[in-house]
């Protein structure tokens, strides 16, 4: 008995023993990835802090050390925000995000739900569309997109900028996704209390679907934060320009101005990551819960 009783503990130690060596090599290897991931993101952040002549120093040969306790200053940023407005053009950005996160939600919600709730002619073919115009690449349609805005004299306007982003093809089926699992006696409950469609859809639909709106919110200020193609098409003026163009000025004829390219870099990482990470479990929550509905 006594023997069989210690070869069991054998066993258990065994296999404690081997449960800890898989954890620690799973530590290990995740550590060893997000130093692959985050190096270079380091690297640009502190050499945002240095000068032109002193961002590749630390390169070749490599040293952490040079890295992390080299030289810091501040005069990339006084530069950028002084000589290049990039506050305006920081501002510029918001602005156009807030704008079309405003109205698209707006817009995209009442799409979603005529797809989700509403019985209409066409309906397969509107979701077919919708779905397509998640999958067609935006370099295809921007030509002619390009020629309405410029026949209705849009150039160089907010319009331009925001109006075309308001019908998110995936923001539309992260609601319709959303909308589907609401149960349809809850709506002909509040039809028979005498509510009509919009008034259903504003105050019973919208408030349970908190993380699907918060989910489309990021997934249209992502792209709106991130466009460079359009934005560099329509708004060409200084008092309009889009962040992203505003980082591609950084690269001259005669060379480019790593510093400030990487201080700009540095800001239009910072800021998404401010708004973003707070909201990330609704956002999660909302992907999450529109894969799951058919």
């Amino acid at each position: 008995m006594n023997t069989v009783n210690s070869e069991f503990e054998r066993q258990k130690r065994r296999k404690r023993a081997v449960k800890k060596g898989v954890m620690v090599l799973k530590y290990a290897a995740l550590a060893v990835a997000s130093f692959i991931v985050l190096m270079p993101i380091m690297w640009f952040m502190t050499s945002s802090f240095r000068s032109n002549n002193e961002v590749f120093a630390n390169i070749n040969p490599f040293s952490l050390r040079e890295m992390f306790f080299g030289t810091y200053s501040l005069e990339n940023y006084r530069t950028i925000f002084v000589k290049y407005n990039f506050a305006r053009t920081v501002g510029n950005t918001l602005l156009v995000c807030f704008l079309t996160i405003t109205i698209g939600i707006f817009v995209c919600s009442m799409a979603g739900y005529a797809l989700a709730k509403m019985e209409f002619k066409g309906k397969r073919i509107m979701m077919m569309l919708v779905l397509f115009s998640i999958m067609i690449p935006f370099d295809a349609i921007a030509i002619p997109l390009y020629s309405i805005i410029m026949k209705l004299r849009w150039i160089d306007t907010y319009k331009a900028v925001i109006l075309p982003a308001v019908a998110n093809g995936m923001t539309i089926f992260l609601f319709r996704q959303s909308f589907v699992d609401i149960d349809n006696s809850l709506l002909e409950s509040a039809r028979m209390d005498g509510a009509g469609e919009f008034r259903t859809y504003l105050q019973i639909v919208m408030p349970v679907s908190i993380p699907t709106i918060i989910s489309g919110a990021l997934v249209m200020f992502t792209a709106q934060w991130n466009a460079f193609m359009w934005p560099l098409l329509v708004a060409r003026s200084d008092k309009l320009k889009m962040l992203q163009v505003a980082l591609a000025d950084f690269q001259l004829e005669n060379g480019t101005m790593w510093a400030e390219l990487f201080a700009g870099i540095t800001i239009s990482m910072v800021i998404p990551c401010v708004i973003l990470i707070p909201f990330q479990k609704y956002y999660i929550r909302g992907i999450a819960s529109s894969g799951t509905k058919g």
